[in-house]
């Protein structure tokens, strides 16, 4: 499995443990998990084979709409995987930013 791959397959793990956890806490975090437990589960198999759009991941109107933007873990959780899942760390413009955020 590739390195890629890999931190993918983390990232998906982290996010839900996290949202099963605030499930117990908050409603909405069973709404997340409904709405990635497939991305989730394909993602832990290494089944994803292509790139999706941004706009084709499901979830982030529920951090700006709830209570969910509360839990900074689960955040930053939904934030990483999101960004393994469109290969944003790839681009141009995300190493530039991140060379910036290094030197601040």
């Amino acid at each position: 499995m590739s390195n890629e791959r890999r931190c993918f397959k983390t990232a998906a793990e982290k996010l839900r443990k996290l949202i099963e956890f605030y499930r117990d806490i908050d409603a909405a975090a069973s709404i997340l998990l409904s709405e990635l437990g497939g991305l989730l589960d394909l993602a832990k198999r290494g089944q994803i084979t292509k790139l999706v759009e941004p706009r084709d991941i499901p979830g982030y109107s529920l951090f700006t709409e709830t209570r969910l933007q509360s839990y900074k873990d689960l955040e930053a959780a939904y934030t990483n995987f999101y960004i393994e899942f469109i290969e944003a760390r790839e681009t141009e413009a995300y190493k530039m930013l991140a060379a910036k955020m290094a030197k601040d």
